[in-house]
């Protein structure tokens, strides 16, 4: 358990976040598929994303243990990912601690010393677990971790912040002056000033409490029983869309958000064109950042990126995700 004791101060500046931190969702997809949740409202989603995911790229699930959980995912989920740096600070960290706790396999071994092909494996399984586990449910997310914030929100407009803290979640007790949350681990922690943001999160199925340089997140399961489902389907490019892609590079982008993991022959047989020139359609739309490529031997398959997911759906971003949420 971990307890906190908050000031007056400390309640004035606590906050809920009315937007998903899809870094940690995406994280948190990865565990459900490393080690099945019995949580009823992710059923539906676990059959799905298990029907879609390539069994190679479970080597990610190296990097969970039932204490770790890899916090350096946040670059996967812009409108544009870059590679993954297994050497930035998030990652060097998470690789220690598996280290420390004796549970490094080869492929971790080989981020940690900074392998090539380490470093290329984790990007094509972090491709594939977005385009399977999230991106086909960003609507949902948002709108089930919105509702979960409004709800808290109106407690604490009603009854201020005790309100708010007695009523978060069951996890989280509240006695007026100590905050206590029901963790895997046991500390007192204090906030030394910085703000503490509760995130909602739908794919949470406990309590998780991450203390930062610039704020403290507790994150809490937002959904109750409401199930996660793919969001609307697109079955035709729109004429917007159309006009500024051109028909056949829009409807190879609607196709690939229809059916992520697309191969080039498949996107071919789609389009009615030859696989060279979908091959060419897709690098165009692949330098635009609106499609990474993963090549599987001599198959390429092809997902949607965040930004090709919200121009295919026609809607304003979300913006860039924090671990706050705020």
């Amino acid at each position: 358990m971990i307890q906190i004791r908050l000031t007056t101060d400390d309640l004035e500046r606590a906050r809920v976040a009315d937007v998903p931190d899809y870094g940690y969702e995406l994280a948190l997809g990865g565990r459900h598929l490393a080690v099945p949740s019995p949580a009823r409202h992710l059923a539906a989603w676990r059959t799905e994303v298990g029907r879609a995911w390539n069994p190679r790229d479970s080597r990610l699930f190296d990097l969970y243990t039932h204490l770790y959980l890899p916090a350096f995912f946040d670059e996967a989920v812009e409108p544009a990912p870059a590679p993954t740096d297994p050497a930035s600070p998030p990652a060097v960290a998470h690789l220690r601690d598996l280290a420390r706790s004796d549970a490094l396999t080869p492929f971790t071994r080989g981020l940690a010393e900074g392998h090539p092909g380490a470093a290329l494996a984790l990007d094509r399984a972090l491709i594939a677990l977005r385009a399977t586990a999230l991106d086909p449910y960003r609507r949902r997310i948002s709108f089930l971790v919105a509702t979960a914030a409004a709800t808290a929100l109106n407690r604490a407009v009603l009854g201020g912040p005790d309100a708010l803290l007695r009523s978060i979640h069951p996890s989280v007790r509240w006695d007026g002056r100590h905050l206590r949350l029901n963790t895997l681990t046991d500390a007192v922690e204090s906030l030394e000033g910085r703000p503490l943001i509760f995130q909602p999160s739908v794919l949470a199925t406990g309590i998780s409490f991450n203390p930062l340089d610039d704020k403290v997140v507790v994150s809490y399961p937002a959904a109750g029983s409401a199930a996660l489902t793919r969001d609307p389907g697109l079955q035709v490019p729109s004429p917007a869309l159309q006009s500024l892609l051109g028909a056949t590079r829009a409807a190879a982008l609607v196709a690939v958000v229809r059916e992520p993991a697309l191969t080039t022959g498949r996107l071919a047989a789609v389009l009615g064109v030859s696989p060279a020139a979908a091959s060419r359609h897709a690098s165009v739309l692949r330098d635009a950042a609106l499609l990474a490529t993963v090549r599987d031997g001599r198959t390429v398959h092809h997902h949607p990126t965040r930004l090709g997911l919200e121009l295919a759906h026609g809607t304003a971003s979300d913006g860039p995700s924090e671990r706050s949420g705020g």
